[in-house]
């Protein structure tokens, strides 16, 4: 499952519409989805509080497995050099209020340019990103990013999380704060003109979330497999404790890489197993590590 976070039905519609995803109910938080596609999006409201409380509520209600991804998708404010309409995927999320910074591991490709997020506590205006730029670096700004981090942590790991934002302004003017109002009529149009390459990218997370979770899948049967065997094996070794976690691995790394070690096992089993005492026991397994 990939589940989206966004604060705002203007940042997320256009999702909606083209996953063609139905409401859900019994929720403090919007909440969209298809189960059988693998996407689920919440709309959080604007601001840190409400966006970690969003995770919070959503991962406790569906409690994700170690496949699910997580992915925080809405707009921003950027620096000037960078475009209005662009999308970036975040390499780097810093909290403005405490200095702390984030670094979401990027494990799957992507075709976005990447930047560094800042999270604001408010609407940040153009003369502060001017005067906290530095020269060469891409940063954009936003209000929910590290919230959605540090909340999501306690659920997922960092290789589970995707940050992907859309520039929508260069800061506001303080004094001008009708540009607020004609930001959210705009919204709709930048947000659907981005999810062009958004939402087939996050179709493809939804394909690598369901073939992630057909492997674990596998893997997990392959390990119940090598814990049985080695149960057996650890007997005829007389393992000590140590010897049968190190066995247990040896088991399951030899069934995941398709070694074929059943035929070696029974040599051993016509010739020198079981073994006589734990000390024999261990020089076999050695042997055995040593060569297969």
């Amino acid at each position: 499952m990939v589940t989206i976070y966004s604060a705002l039905f203007a940042e997320a519609q256009e999702i909606i519409r083209t996953f063609q995803l139905k409401k859900e109910t019994d929720h403090h938080f919007e909440v969209f989805s298809d189960v059988e596609k693998g996407i689920r999006i919440v709309l959080t409201g604007v601001g840190a509080i409400a966006a970690a409380t969003a995770v919070a509520e959503i991962s406790t209600c569906y409690p994700p497995k170690n496949t699910d991804l997580i992915c925080n998708f809405g707009s921003c404010a950027a620096s000037e050099e960078l475009p209005v309409g662009k999308v970036y995927l975040c390499n780097k999320l810093t909290e403005d209020i405490s200095g702390r910074t984030f670094y979401p591991d990027i494990s799957y490709r992507h075709p976005f340019d990447e930047a560094e997020l800042i999270s604001c506590a408010q609407i940040r205006e153009t003369e502060q990103m001017k005067s906290d730029g530095i020269a060469g670096r891409q940063r954009l700004y936003d209000m929910e990013a590290t919230a959605i981090y540090q909340a999501a942590n306690y659920y997922y790991g960092p290789h589970q999380m995707i940050f992907l934002k859309v520039v929508s302004d260069h800061g506001l003017d303080a004094k001008q704060t009708a540009q607020i109002v004609h930001m959210r009529e705009a919204m709709a149009t930048l947000m659907k003109n981005a999810t062009s390459t958004v939402c087939p990218y996050l179709e493809r997370l939804c394909e690598i979330s369901r073939a992630n979770e057909e492997a674990y899948g596998k893997q997990s049967d392959l390990r119940r497999e090598a814990e049985t065997e080695a149960a057996r094996l650890g007997e005829e070794l007389h393992c000590s404790a140590v010897m049968q976690g190190e066995l247990r691995q040896l088991l399951f790394y030899w069934k995941l890489t398709g070694t074929d070690y059943e035929c070696v096992l029974e040599d051993y089993r016509r010739t020198c197993l079981p073994a006589k005492d734990k000390r024999e026991g261990k020089r076999i397994l050695d042997e055995l590590k040593a060569r297969l």
